[in-house]
């Protein structure tokens, strides 16, 4: 997808919802558990716990973007920006850091539906999915993460009565947790790339040097 058409589609628009959505976001966490590694998430990928994707080294990073796939613009415009980031990244980061979107709409964006509308971005993102209906598990992993979000239903009269009639509300960031699923900062999509890209780099060291939490699950 081209970063230029991205950014042309209202990024004043998008500045203006990070400053409503991130306020209450702190901007960084002494590290905590959020993502416990007993809690295995489908992706498109497969099977992904906190290690999936590093093969059980440590010193990696997970960077989760919350979403749905039916978003008209914030979503499209998160993943861009987390793309701008990433093309920023050497080579040796980029082998510690593993993009990640999780779908707050489980009921219309299926695994297929995930793999169909990230591909069309220049970013190797795993699309990631808890059931919701009828499961407590996604509203207890949001809440860990400290991600709030709330289903809206459209107003519109073309819309109503309509089974997909639905927008969902929520949180704009980059949750970042490393590789024992502890959340390590959270970062608003309003820093520039090169910004984001030295917070991250940071990271990258904290983790390498940090010593394995004992007991961590």
């Amino acid at each position: 997808m081209s970063l230029r058409k991205l950014a042309l589609m209202g990024f004043s628009a998008f500045a203006l919802v990070l400053v409503i959505l991130v306020v209450g976001l702190n901007a960084s966490h002494q590290p905590r558990e959020a993502w416990p590694t007993t809690l295995v998430l489908s992706s498109t990928r497969g099977p992904l716990a906190p290690d999936t994707l590093a093969n059980g080294a440590v010193g990696h990073l997970n960077l989760l973007v919350p979403g749905f796939t039916h978003c008209p613009d914030i979503c499209p415009l998160s993943l861009a920006r987390l793309q701008m980031v990433w093309q920023t990244l050497d080579g040796s980061k980029r082998e510690r850091i593993h993009p990640l979107f999780l779908t707050l709409d489980p009921a219309r964006d299926t695994l297929p539906v995930l793999t169909r509308y990230l591909s069309a971005f220049s970013l190797p993102v795993t699309g990631v999915r808890l059931p919701d209906e009828g499961d407590s598990r996604l509203a207890e992993f949001t809440q860990r993460l400290g991600i709030q979000y709330h289903v809206r239903p459209q107003s519109s009269q073309h819309m109503q009565g309509h089974r997909d009639a639905y927008m969902v509300d929520h949180s704009v960031a980059i949750f970042v947790l490393d590789d024992q699923g502890r959340l390590r900062d959270t970062l608003p999509l309003s820093q520039t790339p090169a910004q984001l890209a030295d917070r991250l780099a940071l990271l990258l060291k904290d983790v390498s040097s940090a010593p394995l939490a004992e007991g961590a699950s």
